[in-house]
This record gives structure tokens, sequence and C-alpha cells, in this order.
């Protein structure tokens, strides 16, 4: 060592003889000795240096200078008193120095190392710290900066981290700065203190929660199912690890901002309609906000239940429709403090809790018909012992008319002859010609069955189907030819 100081001197004295040649930027390390030992109370670093602005002095407790004892910056002397509490008795520390000018950085020294005088410290086998870190729960790598402290003395600057031959004992892990972008460290997990055991492993990991707070809750509050407002009290709140966080209500309906993504609680506390008590709070107590998002709540009152009935009928075209065999069928649904799905009408839901009640039309009704309403509205409420209607109202399309006719050898004939009228409208016919009215649109055919022209064979239908639209009309034709013998006159 005394030949390298000596050198370093011998190099800056040839160089102040030399005007207008740069000093080189290095250290050397003067003191203490290489593997010496030291009173770690007292403990004093010295080095040799040519014109530095300022240097860097590093001690810890492993050789890979991982486990940082002192990281000093900005020193400006040729010393460094190691502050005291920062070395343990009987350990091993290694240091080194590096020298700044300008913009210029020198090397680092190869590192010494010395050992402190004392006791030895606990048999035991070093173990290892880690230090990781989530954003929102999630993992999160990157930098940050904190400090562990105990036994041994380390520096982090990224996370995930590893230190090595930590000794045992209990350890603190200080959060000093960095992290992810818009964010607030909440807490360390499980514990910023733990106790690491002979070749054990302890990790703390840093959770950091992004800073946002511009979510927001709508709460509302319905009495016996219908809305009401008034004073109630209750908290919203959200759980960081480090206890939950809450904010106050006083009255519905009432928004409350300012509120982090995330497991957002509502909790009610007193208040709200004279005589009720709470059911239940709708859709849920516990929902998720997302960023920028907003959530509702309903806090859903009840006082003794009371009862009534529901009743839903159904017009066609203004006249009572209800559903019969070959009427067409229907499907409907009633939603309130009760859920219905009806198939029938007329529809009778006695014993329904009272509040408000909502119909829906979903398909069906009578045959050919137009679903156009509900009278008197789609929204009713149902008061204690009364009785609410919903009717749902059908508009049948413009009907038609079916004539059938019928010749013999090609000239109109009328008299009795059988058959039937079949399509979306189903009707026998006993005499020709024969009109059938109020006939829905659709394809018709006729069959004959019977009877016609005396001595006549029956021929046909003209034409075999046909379409009658919406108000329309069509004629059907039975055709007759005469195979008997003409009537002449009698002979006396």
């Amino acid at each position: 060592m005394r030949v390298a100081v000596i050198s370093l001197l011998l190099i800056m004295v040839a160089a102040l003889g030399c005007g207008g040649i740069s000093l080189p930027l290095g250290v050397v390390l003067a003191s203490p000795q290489n593997a010496s030992t030291v009173n770690s109370q007292m403990a004093v670093l010295t080095w040799v240096s040519v014109s530095p602005d300022t240097y860097q002095v590093q001690v810890s407790s492993d050789s890979s200078f991982q486990s940082m004892v002192v990281d000093a910056t900005g020193v400006t002397n040729l010393l460094y008193a190691i502050p005291a509490g920062k070395l343990i008795e009987g350990n091993t520390y290694f240091w080194r120095v590096r020298a700044f000018r300008g913009s210029e950085t020198s090397a680092w020294t190869s590192p010494w190392y010395f050992v402190t005088s004392g006791s030895v410290q606990p048999v035991g086998t070093p173990g290892t710290i880690t230090v990781t870190a989530t954003r929102d729960g999630s993992v999160w790598v990157g930098s940050v900066n904190y400090s562990i402290s105990g036994p041994g003395f380390a520096t982090g600057y990224s996370s995930p981290q590893s230190f090595p031959n930590m000794q045992m004992g209990t350890y603190a892990l200080t959060y000093n700065s960095g992290g992810p972008d818009g964010t607030v460290m909440e807490t360390i997990y499980p514990s910023p203190t733990q106790t690491l055991s002979s070749s054990g492993t302890i990790n703390f990991t840093l959770r950091f929660r992004s800073s946002s707070v511009s979510g927001a809750a709508i709460v509302t509050a319905t009495l016996n199912g219908a809305a009401w407002s008034g004073p109630v009290n209750y908290t919203l709140s959200h759980y960081a690890v480090s206890g939950p966080v809450e904010k106050s209500g006083y009255s519905v309906p009432g928004t409350i901002g300012g509120l982090p993504s995330g497991n957002i609680q509502l909790n009610y506390n007193s208040g709200g309609p004279s005589g009720a008590t709470l059911a239940g709070i709708s859709p849920s107590a516990q929902q998720v906000l997302s960023s920028g998002g907003s959530i509702y709540y309903t806090m859903n009152f009840v006082t003794q239940q009371s009862y009534g009935s529901v009743i839903v009928n159904a017009t066609l075209d203004g006249a009572p429709w209800q559903t019969d065999l070959g009427s067409g069928s229907i499907s409907y649904t009633i939603s309130g403090p009760k859920y219905h799905t009806g198939s029938s009408i007329p529809g009778d839901f006695s014993s329904q809790p009272t509040g408000t009640y909502s119909i829906s039309y979903n398909s069906g009704g009578p045959t050919g018909a137009t679903f156009a309403g509900v009278s008197p509205s789609s929204s009713q409420t149902l008061g204690p012992n009364g009785t609410i209607i919903f009717t749902l109202n059908f508009q049948g399309q413009a009907k038609g008319a079916v004539s059938v006719h019928a010749t013999l050898n090609g000239e109109p004939w009328s008299g009795a002859v059988g058959y039937v009228l079949a399509g979306p409208y189903v009707e026998s016919g006993s005499y020709a010609p024969q009109s059938f009215t109020n006939a829905p649109a659709g394809t018709y055919s006729v069959s004959y069955s019977s009877g016609g022209p005396y001595s006549s064979v029956f021929e046909g239908v003209s034409p075999s189907s046909q379409y009658l639209s919406g108000g329309g009309h069509i004629t059907f034709t039975l055709r007759f030819v005469f195979r008997g013998v003409t009537p002449g006159p009698l002979v006396q």
C-alpha cells in the first residue's frame, strides 16, 4: 500500500512539473489496511487522490456490494468516518471509493476488507432477504429506493432484488422513493419488520396503489320498492393493506366522488325512512369501481309488508281478448318486488308485496295481430290491499272475403253443394254461391265434399289455391260437367 501511495505522489509531482497536463483521476485506498481489524465504534476510512471534486464511498457486508451498509456520495475530504451503529462487532466489511471531477468518473478501487473487533455474532448460517413490489395487486418490476436495517444494512434500488449472506436477526425495511409512476406506496407486506432465521429467507413486498381518484359512487334508496329520498348515514370503504379508508354520506340520493379504483364497500350506519328497516343493498354491497368510472348502490328499506294484486288483460282491436285453444299463445314478464313470467290472459297474480311493478311484452298474442302497447302504463305502483291492471293492446290485420261460386258446363250454377274452405280461416260451405267475410290474410284452398248439379260430375276447383291480402277478396269456382240424359217431353 505504501508503494501505491508513493507512486501516486510521484505522478502528481511529475504532472505539476509539466504545465498544462491534466492530472489523471484516480483513488488509492490508504487505511485501514486490507484485512486489518478495527474498532466498530471508531472506524475511519482514508484514501489518496489527485484533485477530484467529490468522492463516493461504499461499505458492504459482502464483496459484491449487494448488502450495502454505507453508500455516501458528495464526500469532499480524503477520509470518511463511518457513523456509529452502522457496524456490528465481529463482522467482516468490504469498502471501496471512486472519484468525480466535472463530467469524469474514476473506476472503483479494488475493494479492501476489515474485521470489526468484539464478540462474535450469534451462531447461525446467513440467510437471504428479497424485496418485491406490486402495483394495484399485480407484480411490478422497476426502479425503487429503499433501505434494510438490522444485524446487517443494505440499500436497494430496484424490484425485485435479492440480498444474500445476511446475518440472522430482526430486519426493518424503509421505503425511500421511486416506484411505479402515478402511484402511492400504501404498505409493506407482510410487515415492515421481519425476523430472518438461520439459512432462512424473508420477503418484503412494497405495495403501490394507483393515485387516480376520479371515480364516483351514486347512492339511492327505496321504500317498499318505490323511490325514497331523505337523511341516511352510510360509509363507502376501500380497503388498503394498512386498513380501511372511508368516505361518509348523509342523505340519498347522493354522489360520493374522489374514490380510487378497486373494491368499494357500502356500509349502512343509521337513518332511513321512519319505521322502516334495511332489507338489503342492490345490486351488491361490494362492487368494483373502474378508473374514472361510476358505480350505483340502492339501499332497499321496507316497512311492515302489505300486499295487493296484479292483473294482466289484453285487447284485440279494442275488444277483450284471452288465451283459448287456437287463439294464440302469449309471453310477458312482470318485474318489481316480485318477479313473474306469464303465459295466459287474463293473468291474475294475487298476494303480491306492495311496490312498483313493470310489465314487458315478450312474444305472441292474437294470431296475425301486432302488439301496440300497454295501458294505462307499463309501470305502476301497487298500494296496500290494492289492485293494478296492465292491459296489453293488439291490433289485428284488415280482414278480407272469400267467395265460392259454381258452374255447370261453364255456365253459372247455384244450389246445394258441400265443400270446405281451408287456410288461416277454416269454414264449411253448403251452398254456391257463398261468401265468407272476416277472413284474415293468408293462403286459402277449397275442397269439394258432396252435392252439386243433378246428373253432373265434379271436375275441379279453379284456382287450386290463392293468397288473400289484408282487406282483399278472392273467388273460387267449383266446376261441374253434365253427364246424364237431357230431360225431354213426356210421351203420353
